[in-house]
């Protein structure tokens, strides 16, 4: 049977895994895949399991549900985890010797966002929003529309959720038993990440208690409280954002990710592992030499982003496993406590998402990223460092299709050593002239990488070489390198992007004449940028872009945080917010721009694309509009199903119009 070449609607094709958790024996893996489905254009998830040495797959729960964060009790006889349905969430119970499924909890409507087992197996300690007592549900489990918003707070409204309501997200417990739940933590404040204390006595959380936390985002602090209950006791430790959590395997101190700079501009500064004693003494700092951030900042449209892995300490208390954005890969890399000495100990060309480490300290299993498909998971051995790959999901579609795997190209800008990856069309002829489409990728602080990216080879399948690079401002490279684009978002991302086009051309197979230029977020303020200070594209497609800073420092969800990145409010700096503004220079704009935006875009908010679309038309220039109602920021990696679809569609309709003979 002929292969064909990727398709759009190969999104529905795709099982995406993610989430794995070894069971206490490390025999086996529980973990999430998710599907789209064409007809309900919606996303169902399922847990699987497989064993660790890749035999005996099987799913685990059925219908059209949404099961995630899956958690196994201590003595690994139950895996409980989250069903969301509408605006009810619930912890379930699954026996892993046989049975269903069964409700533990019957919570009021709201949110669970994360599941923990306590060590002495009959609790469960989970992060829960309840909806505000002003939020009213309808007939079919959905939140009504209010009659109107009365807005207090600076920072009411968060892209992907919504307009927030009265309730507050906190740490509670439910008795695996009976179900019954209870609040541990109380006030006007909100929870995120948590863990047990080894003996089960002690929960320590992250938040932000203080009176001004709206206008102190990088002030994460961490605390902790008795799981019986009790007084909230501050674990003292030094400024500056924090997340994840875990307590050394004898409770006496606390590893967690962050930096101490607050306040600079946005994912320039790296985070870094800490540790710290559950009194506040003896703060330690690792990893500092590697210049990389412990973070996973590595952009796609099939595997997830900003994914939180706490660190993971040996049971011997002397190593702690963590992981690091590198140069297109995510790296897991092993400190040594007491020198401080650390190592890398997965692939050195992966893209590691999220793992979990066996009680034993021998084995990890990760969800990893490729270039040659789709996420799967993999076995990694630490005692001699080898690699498995234990899952297989998508081997059998990507089978049927043929296309190209991407090249990763090395170039160089005035000295400055850059990085990108090249897919060509499929049945690629070098003596050819083709197409060309550069992707600039958004953050801005983010990388691309070795990820298996649709988007990508849709645009390759439909006749196009296909670029796309890591500018200076992209992490990944050093703290140098992302904050190269502080107060200046323009340059010299610029001049990078253009080098990598003239890498490109120098190849020798692209038409200098058809070449188009794309990105979403800071990637389409790139475009937007680059189509005001040059003519050499043919065609551009900007999706949910900034053209205005100073409109988005008031209507963006976190726009106030611009100041930290233009040395101050747009009344402070007004020259900066002007001169660094793509609309400032919209007269210029010759290139045909067709301009994506989502109506609840709440990160960068539509009025940033209408303020685009509304100038070229009043200065008779090409362009078109298109705007996906209901739609968040985040269109393109989990958007409604069949508005992924009529995305991309679009995109390839607009530059065969301009770039095909």
């Amino acid at each position: 049977m002929a292969k064909s070449n990727i398709k759009i609607s190969d999104l529905y094709r795709y099982k995406l895994v993610s989430d794995p958790q070894l069971s206490p024996d490390g025999r086996f893996v529980v973990f999430v895949v998710e599907t789209m489905h064409k007809a309900d254009r919606k996303y169902y998830s399922a847990l699987y399991l497989v064993g660790t040495d890749g035999r005996g797959l099987r799913r685990l729960t059925y219908g059209k549900h949404n099961d995630h964060t899956p958690c196994w009790s201590p003595d690994g006889r139950t895996i409980a985890f989250i069903r969301k349905q509408e605006a009810r969430n619930q912890i379930w119970l699954l026996p892993t010797d046989g049975g269903e499924a069964r409700p533990l909890t019957k919570l009021n409507p709201g949110e669970i966002s994360d599941l923990r087992w306590s060590p002495r197996e009959h609790e469960l300690a989970f992060l829960y929003h309840p909806a505000g007592k002003e939020v009213k549900i309808d007939r079919d489990g959905k939140p009504k529309t209010p009659v109107y918003r009365h807005i207090r707070d600076i920072w009411f409204r968060l892209d992907g959720e919504g307009f927030f309501d009265s309730g507050f997200t906190h740490v509670w417990i439910a008795d695996a038993r009976t179900g019954q739940s209870r609040q541990l933590v109380t006030g006007p404040y909100n929870d995120t990440f948590f863990c047990w204390s080894p003996d089960g006595n002690e929960i320590a959380f992250i938040s932000r208690r203080f009176d001004d936390w709206q206008l102190r985002m990088e002030e994460q602090r961490l605390y902790r409280i008795p799981s019986a209950g009790g007084k909230i006791e501050p674990i003292p430790a030094p400024d500056g954002p924090k997340e994840g959590l875990a307590y050394a395997p004898d409770g006496r101190t606390l590893a967690y990710f962050g930096h101490q700079k607050p306040y600079h501009s946005w994912g320039a500064v790296n985070y870094t592992l800490n540790t710290i004693g559950r009194d506040g003494n003896n703060h330690r700092v690792y990893g500092e030499s590697l210049d990389r951030t412990a973070r996973f900042l590595t952009l796609g449209d099939l595997t997830p982003s900003f994914t939180v892995t706490a660190p993971a300490w040996s049971p011997d208390g002397r190593a702690i496993y963590f992981g690091i954005s590198s140069e297109g890969r995510q790296l897991i890399v092993k400190t040594d406590v007491d020198s401080g000495e650390t190592s890398t100990v997965s692939d050195r060309d992966g893209v590691v998402v999220s793992w979990s480490l066996s009680g034993d300290g021998r084995r990890l299993i990760y969800h990893g990223a490729g270039i040659a498909g789709p996420d799967e998971l993999y076995a990694l051995d630490l005692s001699n460092g080898k690699t498995r790959q234990i899952t297989r999901l998508n081997q059998p579609h990507l089978r049927s299709r043929n296309f190209n795997l991407p090249e990763e190209i090395r170039f160089t800008n005035n000295g400055q050593k850059l990085q990108g990856w090249l897919i060509k069309p499929p049945d690629f002829d070098p003596r050819k002239k083709y197409p060309f489409i550069l992707n600039i990728h958004g953050g801005p602080r983010c990388q691309y990488g070795r990820t298996f990216f649709h988007e990508m080879h849709v645009l390759a399948a439909g006749g196009y070489v296909v670029f796309y690079t890591n500018p200076r401002g992209s992490q990944g490279y050093g703290e140098a390198f992302a904050d190269a684009i502080t107060g200046k978002w323009g340059e010299p991302a610029m001049s990078d992007l253009m080098a990598a086009v003239d890498h490109v051309l120098s190849l020798g197979y692209v038409d200098e004449k058809r070449m188009g230029v794309t990105g979403g977020s800071y990637g389409g303020y790139m475009t937007n940028w680059i189509v005001t200070h040059t003519n050499r594209f043919a065609a551009a497609v900007t999706q949910r872009c900034v053209s205005d800073l100073s409109g988005m420092f008031g209507n963006s969800d976190i726009g106030w945080d611009l100041s930290y990145e233009f040395n101050g409010a747009p009344w402070e700096n007004q020259a900066a917010y002007q001169k660094w503004s793509p609309i400032t220079y919209i007269e210029k704009c010759q290139t045909p721009l067709l301009i994506i935006h989502s109506e609840n875009d709440l990160r960068c908010n539509i009025e940033q694309g209408d303020r685009m679309f509304t100038a070229l038309k009043f200065l008779g220039r090409e362009t078109e509009y298109v705007r996906f109602p209901e739609e968040s920021h985040g269109l393109s990696r989990h958007g409604r199903p069949d508005r992924r679809e009529a995305r991309l569609r679009i995109i390839l309709e607009w530059f065969d119009k301009y770039l095909k003979d």
